[in-house]
């Protein structure tokens, strides 16, 4: 296949898709992800038949259905996510290479430069979601899957797919890094999905109201709406859908061509006009205050210490954090408002709080290792007489230490919005160090990726993909085989968005035996996944990126006799020795 205009897309898009189309990992991911589908279906249907709770064929039907639930709810929070995180880096990365310089020169069109970069990324996303057709078919055989709610859900599943695609597409143009992209897209599906909600159960809880959009307009109760509202969408609600996400979609590719040149050749000159330190960028009260926090130390660990004073918050990640920080103070409002141990709000603040702010450190995590791995920073390190542990622990370490942050807000909105029993101190202790635990492997996850993976686009999503079968796979996994039994419960509770809706219930009035053990055992197993992530990444760093730390290995058995010089040999090499 040569690289040539031929391609309907340029000769961007088949240079990069013959270099991917070769790599086994895409055609792993593709089998992977659906035998897990496949072993999900049949862990599922086990598990309900031995439990008696699939007694005749109308057991069968709710078993389709509560399947459709699991694996559409899961493949579209996975594609929300996980496709933003392999395009955000399509641009940006290129740019901080230089590569991109040299298309510009060339004779290639903006449209074949962006259009061929966002289809090679996109390619391999709807082919994912093309792979579990076949799977959710099979749930059609059971009677209760209508085949217009499936291929309605696989419509949209496509239109945010592209529409997720574009977006990071378009944020990495101007984000500097690949995390800030990826975080913008996150926090504009956060505003999108979460903030109507949000808003209504604020204006609920204050007693104000407010408009909330209808159901078309919410991805998640659109797929769900055949079952949940039967007959209050058809045909034309999801055409409708797929159209609005499409005209998004093109509308933020034909930007990301008109600005593509005039913000790429403009890049170099502003950097070179703006001042090092700007006075509005960071207040001279605030670096003196953040000069008298406790900071690592050099000689303790560079690698953390280097993480510590480089790793300055830009532009994108401040607004994202300030998105982030305002959300939790008008969580914790409303949980003081709210009535204490007998409302809904702060179990489900929390949930969204802290799956929300780990989903941001997972891709942190990632990129912490994956960014200086592919601009070339990260081969200083490995030269360096520094360990690997040093650098593992160092990037951990510097990833880490975000999470006491993020756990903050929960335990405030746990003691608020409590009851006065005396099970509200031990959720609230329950609760920072689940997030604790939790964090630490999540960072875990992130910097194991990204050291088994070459490619930044791939760690990062595989990372996300991770944390979304986590959160929201076993979630989903747990209620179709259990359903609402208190052992039910104390096994959803694994998950990051279920978990604190537990912990925080736990200042309820009544018995939680069950609840709090199952809890601690979790914060147990997160430690130990952590534990043996970081053990596991240790012993594959030096491997995994060409580092060699010891000298020429020695032949096995006895010390080999030096080897005797002819005198021919011993005259050459003094002449070689005295040129």
């Amino acid at each position: 296949m040569s690289v040539t205009r031929d391609s309907p897309l340029g000769p961007v898009f088949t240079f990069e898709w013959v270099i991917s189309s070769r790599r086994w990992q895409a055609y792993a991911l593709r089998s992977i992800f659906v035998s897990a589908l496949l072993a999900a279906l049949i862990v599922v249907s086990v598990g309900r038949a031995r439990g008696g709770i699939v007694p005749a064929l109308r057991g069968l039907a709710q078993l389709g259905e509560v399947l459709f639930h699991a694996v559409v709810g899961t493949q579209l929070a996975l594609v929300l996510l996980a496709a933003p995180a392999a395009t955000a880096g399509s641009i940006c990365i290129d740019r901080a290479r230089g590569t991109l310089a040299h298309l510009l020169v060339s004779d290639l069109s903006d449209s074949e430069i962006v259009l061929g970069k966002l289809a090679v990324r996109l390619v391999p996303v709807l082919t994912v979601v093309a792979s579990a057709v076949p799977v959710l078919t099979l749930l059609t055989l059971l009677g209760g899957v209508d085949p217009d709610a499936l291929l309605g859900a696989f419509l949209v599943t496509l239109g945010m797919a592209v529409l997720g695609s574009s977006l990071a597409l378009v944020f990495s143009l101007w984000a500097g890094k690949t995390h800030e992209a990826v975080l913008a897209t996150y926090a504009v599906w956060s505003l999108w999905l979460l903030g109507p909600w949000a808003v209504a159960g604020l204006a609920g809880t204050f007693g104000v109201s407010v408009w909330v959009p209808p159901a078309p307009t919410d991805p998640f109760r659109l797929a769900f709406a055949p079952y949940l509202a039967p007959g209050s969408v058809g045909w034309a609600e999801y055409l409708e859908f797929l159209g609005v996400t499409s005209a998004a979609s093109g509308a933020l590719v034909v930007l990301a061509v008109l600005r593509l040149r005039a913000v790429c050749t403009r890049d170099q000159v502003r950097r070179r006009s703006l001042p090092r330190q700007c006075p509005w960028r960071t207040a001279r009260w605030l670096r003196g205050l953040a000069s008298h926090l406790p900071a690592p130390s050099l000689d303790v660990n560079p690698v953390l210490w280097r993480e510590w004073h480089r790793n300055r918050p830009s532009r994108w990640s401040r607004l994202v954090a300030a998105v982030y920080a305002v959300a939790a103070v008008a969580c914790v409002a409303a949980a003081v408002v709210s009535r204490p141990g007998l409302s809904m709000i702060p179990p489900v603040l929390n949930a969204f709080l802290v799956s929300l702010g780990l989903l941001m450190l997972s891709v942190t995590a990632a990129t912490a290792m994956a960014e200086e791995r592919v601009r070339g920073s990260l081969d200083v390190l490995m030269v360096t007489p520094l360990s690997t542990r040093q650098i593992v622990l160092g990037k951990w370490l510097g990833s880490f230490r975000r999470v006491p942050v993020l756990a903050v807000a929960p335990a405030l909105v746990t003691f608020a919005g409590g009851g006065r029993s005396g099970w509200v101190f031990i959720a609230s202790l329950l609760m920072p160090t689940y997030v604790v635990a939790a964090g630490a492997a999540v960072t875990a996850v992130g910097v194991g990726l990204a050291t088994w993976c070459p490619r930044l686009g791939r760690a990062v999503g595989l990372t996300v993909a991770a944390y979304v079968i986590m959160t929201v796979g076993w979630m989903f996994l747990v209620m179709a085989m259990t359903g609402p039994k208190p052992y039910g419960f104390a096994a959803i509770a694994a998950s990051p968005f279920y978990g604190p809706i537990v912990i925080t219930r736990l200042s309820e009035p009544g018995p939680h035996a069950v609840e709090t053990v199952a809890v601690v055992l979790w914060i147990a197993a997160y430690v130990a996944v952590a534990a043996a992530l970081l053990t596991a990444t240790l012993a594959t760093f030096d491997r995994c990126l060409g580092r060699v730390t010891g000298g020429r290995p020695r032949p096995e058995g006895r010390n080999p006799r030096p080897v005797e010089l002819t005198p021919v040999g011993r005259a050459r090499g003094e002449e070689f020795v005295r040129h």
